[in-house]
Formats: C-alpha cells, structure tokens, sequence
C-alpha cells in the first residue's frame, strides 16, 4: 500500500478523503492507503480518518504522498515542504502564483526524483461536461 494524507479539508479535499476512502473497483486508487489529513481547524477525525500535524505528515515514513487541496496561495510553500521531506505530491490547480515559481517546482521535483501532479478536479465535475 501506498500512504498518502489529504492537506486541506475543504471541498476538494473532503471529496479526496471520500474517494480514498471509497476507491472504485479495480482503479488505481485501491492501492493507496489514507493515513490521515491536515487542517488547519481542530476536526479530530473525518468518518474514521484522523487529522494529523503537518510536521508529523511530513516526518512520517509511512507516507509517501500528499495531496494538497489548500488556498492556492499556500499551494507553493506546501508542495516545497513535502518535496524537500522525499513526498510525491498530487496538487489542485494553480501550483503556485507564477510560471517562474511553478519551473522552481518542477525542477525540485525532478532533483528529488518524485512525481509533481497538478490536478483541477473541478473539471471532472459533471458542470463542467455539460458545458
């Protein structure tokens, strides 16, 4: 199994928390195990998942990947923090505030041998199929 923890717990991230924990048959995601999530709000647990710190996500070896659904202004700081600590992360739409900042990513990424997804889930949406 693959660790991963969910960053953010608004709506991209509840729906993240929900399909981790509910993976469609035969999908990739069934492979990936949620070890818990980060808010910034005291929640304690979301159905059995349990919050954690950001220190304790970024120092546990048991994950191997964070998703980051936070304020797109904190989506930079955060994708650094968990590159630097050996993490993949998976990251909604923007990446950071400027192309200059996203090829800094990029680049650490590529340094540190871990996959950088950029993800705009709302595109996935049914709204957006209708359009």
């Amino acid at each position: 199994m693959f660790g991963v923890v969910v960053v953010g717990i608004g709506i991209a991230g509840s729906v993240r928390v929900r399909d981790l924990l509910n993976p469609l048959p035969s999908s990739p995601s069934e492979c990936l195990k949620l070890l818990g999530f980060v808010s910034r709000r005291t929640l304690g647990h979301i159905d059995q998942v349990k919050q954690m710190s950001l220190n304790d996500a970024l120092e546990s070896a048991n994950v191997h990947a964070a998703m980051i659904s936070t304020d797109n202004v904190t989506h930079e700081e955060s994708i650094r923090r968990f590159l630097e600590a050996g993490k993949h992360v998976l990251v909604e739409y923007p990446m950071a505030l400027s192309a200059a900042k996203g090829r800094e990513l990029w680049k650490l990424a590529d340094q540190k041998g871990k996959i950088l997804h950029v993800e705009h889930i709302e595109i996935l949406t049914d709204e957006i199929g209708r359009a």
